[in-house]
């Protein structure tokens, strides 16, 4: 706890934090002062007042220095893992949507699969229709000889006409 400096007031809590480096000692020394910045809960006078002091040397900064740098290293390391895991991510999300819309297309294919069900019954049964129209009836059927085969002709016609013959059928 801090006293005010005008009313002699104790004060707990600080406002505001700040570190800072004092001037070298004659032996070379360095101090980190963190300092914080009080207002008086009576008479709402602010002050200053430091919190801690830490020795500081250059020894000491470089081995922060490299336990900064350490950090970084591992933090670029993670940075890299995680960008191939999003990829892989972004990779399994396309084929996941491409597997999706597949999916979605399958009761449309569904339902045209039953309508084309349908409309093959309908057929079948126009055929069968036709079928019975086009073969008399067993009793009405006379034996009939098979005519005999025609002499063949060679068709003619030029190179650039279409071979059609009615008496040999192109095979």
């Amino acid at each position: 706890m801090v006293k005010c400096p005008k009313c002699g007031v104790e004060v707990t809590n600080y406002v505001k934090t700040w570190s800072m480096i004092g001037k070298p000692s004659k032996s070379g020394e360095m101090l980190q002062l963190m300092i914080g910045l009080y207002e008086c809960v009576n008479c709402k006078k602010r002050f200053r007042n430091v919190i801690g002091k830490e020795k500081i040397t250059i020894k000491g900064i470089m081995q922060k220095i490299k336990a900064l740098e350490e950090m970084i290293m591992e933090a670029t390391e993670k940075k890299a893992e995680l960008e191939e895991k999003v990829k892989a991510l972004e990779k399994e999300k396309a084929c996941l949507l491409a597997e999706i819309e597949a999916l979605k297309a399958i009761p449309e294919l569904e339902a045209k699969l039953s309508s084309l069900e349908c409309e093959i019954a309908k057929l079948k049964e126009e055929k069968k229709a036709l079928e019975e129209k086009v073969t008399p009836p067993p009793c009405e059927a006379a034996p009939v000889e098979a005519p005999a085969p025609a002499e063949e002709k060679p068709c003619e016609a030029t190179p650039t006409e279409e071979k059609t013959c009615e008496e040999k059928p192109c095979e």
